[in-house]
């Protein structure tokens, strides 16, 4: 691929903190479709934890000298493509896997709708409305569909964002998510929902997701995580942040290592 079949300028960004095995692998990933060579597209390694040396590919790494964490990598991204005219920022974790022509798989929902603020790739993990309706045993396998599912809101795990309007909402919140920014996805679509606009999952694009590596290197637990999600979303938004994105009161019990149908007020079918 030497020329996108988007029409929209991008910028991919991969924050990292350590695990460069983890990082060289998605960048090979995202070099095997020519991504790198796509002039319309722009990627970035958000370096966190400053020793990462890049293996291949027309990729820069932007070494911030300090942890910026998930949510201050995404907003970095966010702030640059909004300073540098990129129609859309795409954030991906490094600790995932991306299926044959990730990239034009995700973005292409927003050459096809005006509205949509967010778009995630289908995956193999936590949320059961963004789950692969087929879960293939590797990315590489995956075959891709042309369904685009309307959701309440979009995991942040492999995230497109529509820039100008996320940035007219203010971005993520990282003064209500201060720690690795669990939660503050919900809180966006919250938000994107509020404004008329749409969040969508595509089954065009899929990751597979390793799940934990970086946070198992900062020492967060699984427990943490869920206490910033429920600290954050309950003191900006009160008890009703559940039913706003389609969950019931059920969800985010203790100890929670995936969704249920018991979470949602309506489990998804696919």
């Amino acid at each position: 691929m030497t020329s996108s079949s988007t029409a929209a300028s991008t910028l991919v960004v991969i924050p990292a903190f350590g695990s460069p095995e983890l990082t060289d692998a998605l960048v090979h990933d995202l070099c095997r479709d020519g991504s790198d060579l796509d002039p319309a597209v722009r990627i970035v390694v958000v370096d966190n934890a400053g020793d990462y040396v890049l293996p291949q590919g027309r990729i820069s790494v932007h070494r911030p000298g300090r942890n910026l964490r998930w949510i201050g990598a995404a907003n970095w991204a966010l702030q640059t493509s909004s300073r540098d005219g990129h129609a859309v920022c795409v954030v991906l974790n490094n600790d995932i896997r991306l299926s044959p022509g990730f990239l034009d798989g995700l973005l292409t929902p927003f050459s096809t709708a005006d509205d949509i603020a967010l778009a995630a790739a289908c995956y193999d993990d936590f949320w059961l409305h963004q789950r692969a309706h087929t879960i293939p045993p590797t990315a590489a396998e995956y075959v891709p569909r042309d369904v685009l599912r309307d959701v309440d809101f979009c995991d942040g795990t492999a995230i497109a964002f529509a820039v100008p309007p996320v940035v007219e909402l203010g971005g993520l919140d990282e003064a209500t998510f201060p720690r690795h920014g669990y939660g503050a996805d919900i809180d966006l679509a919250i938000r994107v929902g509020a404004a008329g606009l749409r969040c969508v999952v595509t089954e065009g694009a899929y990751v597979s997701h390793l799940r934990r590596q970086t946070m198992n290197r900062t020492g967060q637990t699984s427990e943490d995580n869920r206490a910033e999600i429920l600290h954050g979303l309950n003191a900006k938004w009160g008890d009703g942040w559940r039913a706003d994105v389609g969950l019931g009161p059920d969800s985010f019990p203790a100890h929670n290592v995936g969704s249920g149908a018991s979470w949602y007020l309506t489990p998804p079918a696919w």
